[in-house]
């Protein structure tokens, strides 16, 4: 849980910390938390003086940020709530002095209150639980709130990583060929209680499928392998699809991200070792004369583009550039392509020019186009990062036909180390859902991923119908040795597997560098980009059997 920074007058944020965090019961339904603010660096926050945090949850997943409670004018350096079914809140202030004050929730206002009583001074605060939280790291204990079973069992399958428990086939099959023997899958099962097919290869060389019979039949649960980093100097990776092939790209910055070059290969492990062709540089045409940056393909009426960014010359140009593939034309082949066009606004005028634009993104919803992008005003005053979004002509792509609406600022502290950026933002379609994940931070080690979500009944182009998750979903902390994960893609293969295509850095000083992971969706049905094979599939339960019944036709 993260609590929302400030928005300055001028559009800039200041992030916030919180520490001193006390939870408690305030109904059978709903929980509380209390907390003191403190500034991105964890120092005191002369502007929360005499105010705590609050939230409510009713999970412990997804929480609410309400109006901040007034209880004092000093500085608080500590506060404890009585107990689960709280009433009372005592705090200490900066001149060392201890109070004590009623509460209540007003269901209302859906706030926090002072009861009229007002605040009283005491002696001391009441000591400390004694916890036991050896098992945390880094953790400083603070209170103890009872939970239901049923929400425990929650807890730990939406916030713990999955694991493959085991795999299920058919105890018998009956089939009249080979290729139908190819067609039966495996159920693999996981500890979150989620569940996804997989493909089996068969040890079948030797069966006669001619010959009427009925065998044990073994084989193994198909997995392909792919090490980090899969395209070393490549970051910002995209994986499309495009007529029955698959297509890679990403920002080249072995050039110093001067090139984009192109991958081509009948399946996503063949990709790993393909020939690589360049498809663009910064010579061939006066309007890309320096940096090419994050190219992604996106498919618009049974025609190919690649959305990238693009400059003449300096860093503080970078424009969104759409590039066309000719009709008919073979994506390997670099004269295939058209020149690319700038993203301009529906009058014609270039989408902004007091900074840059970058990362545009493309989805489609019930026969409408929609961009989505990062841009960055560095003038007059540089304000960090925000993701946009606008609906474009679906003929040509670079041209907005709605005013761009803003849907996200870093406004979290995990979006604020060393930058404030919101970027990168790709989207994943599902089970009525939009699924849009960006990324956060500065891009070395303390680059994360967010999550925000839209119900496709909602209206897109209204801010308020995005819906932005409070903590990131993906972090140096979720995949051993891969630092500064983010900038994902996702694909969609034959078998209806989701393939996010991401970057990290090998090792803390490692360069940007791509890597290839399945996309697992947890309880909720929402992204979980941390599953490695290992977790994937269980080595110890690749191995199955079944009766097999050849029926030839």
């Amino acid at each position: 849980m993260f609590p929302r920074g400030t928005e300055e007058e001028d559009g800039s944020i200041t992030a916030k910390t919180l520490i001193q965090p006390c939870i408690f019961q305030v109904s059978d339904a709903l929980f509380g938390v209390f907390a003191v603010q403190t500034s991105a660096a964890g120092e005191n926050d002369l502007s929360s003086k005499g105010k705590l945090l609050c939230f409510t949850t009713k999970d412990f997943v997804h929480y609410t940020q309400l109006k901040s409670l007034e209880i004092g004018n000093e500085l608080i350096l500590e506060v404890r709530v009585d107990d689960q079914l709280a009433r009372q809140i005592y705090w200490r202030e900066a001149s060392g002095k201890c109070y004590l004050a009623e509460f209540w929730f007003n269901e209302g206002t859906q706030n926090f209150e002072i009861s009229g009583v007002g605040q009283q001074e005491v002696k001391t605060i009441p000591p400390k639980l004694t916890i036991n939280a050896d098992q945390i790291a880094d953790c400083i204990p603070r209170s103890i709130v009872s939970i239901s079973k049923k929400m425990g069992d929650y807890l730990l399958c939406k916030l713990e990583e999955p694991i493959n428990t085991e795999n299920e086939v058919p105890m018998t099959c009956v089939v009249h060929g080979r290729s139908e023997l190819e067609n039966v899958h495996a159920i693999a099962k996981y500890s979150d209680g989620t569940e996804t097919t997989k493909r089996i290869d068969w040890y079948c060389q030797n069966i006669d499928f001619s010959k009427q019979q009925e065998l044990t039949i073994k084989g193994r649960i198909h997995q392909n392998h792919y090490i980090f980093p899969m395209a070393l100097d490549r970051a910002d990776p995209c994986i499309g699809r495009w007529r029955g092939k698959y297509y890679f790209i990403a920002t080249n910055d072995t050039d110093r991200n001067h090139s984009l070059y192109l991958r081509e290969a009948n399946t996503i492990p063949e990709l790993v070792t393909a020939q690589e062709v360049k498809i663009l540089d910064s010579n061939m045409y006066s309007s890309v004369g320096n940096l090419l940056w994050a190219p992604e393909f996106h498919e618009i009426n049974n025609k190919l583009f690649v959305f990238h960014s693009a400059t003449v010359d300096r860093f503080e140009d970078v424009q969104s550039m759409v590039m066309a593939l000719k009709p008919d034309g073979n994506p390997m082949i670099i004269d295939d392509w058209m020149e690319p066009h700038r993203v301009v606004r529906q009058d014609g005028r270039p989408l902004f020019e007091q900074g840059l634009t970058l990362d545009m993104t493309e989805f489609q919803l019930d026969g409408h186009v929609y961009v989505v992008w990062s841009q960055r005003q560095m003038v007059p005053k540089d304000l960090g990062v925000w993701l946009y979004i606008a609906e474009v002509d679906a003929s040509e792509p670079w041209r907005l036909i709605s005013e761009p609406t803003v849907i996200a600022k870093p406004i979290y502290s995990w979006e604020n180390n060393r930058a404030p950026v919101n970027e990168g933002p790709f989207v994943i379609q599902r089970n009525g859902q939009i699924y849009l994940t960006y990324s956060g931070a500065l891009i070395d080690d303390s680059y994360v991923v967010g999550l925000m979500h839209l119900d496709e009944q909602a209206a897109p182009l209204r801010s308020q119908s995005w819906h932005k998750g409070n903590y990131p979903i993906l972090t140096s902390n979720t995949v051993a040795g891969e630092f500064g994960p983010g900038h994902n893609a996702y694909v969609i293969d034959d078998e209806g597997h989701y393939w996010n295509s991401y970057h990290a850095h090998p090792g803390k000083r490692g360069p940007r560098s791509s890597g290839i992971r399945r996309v697992h969706f947890d309880i909720d049905g929402e992204p979980d980009l941390g599953l490695t094979e290992a977790r994937d599939l269980d080595p110890r339960h690749v191995t199955i059997e079944t009766q097999l019944k050849i029926i030839p036709k």
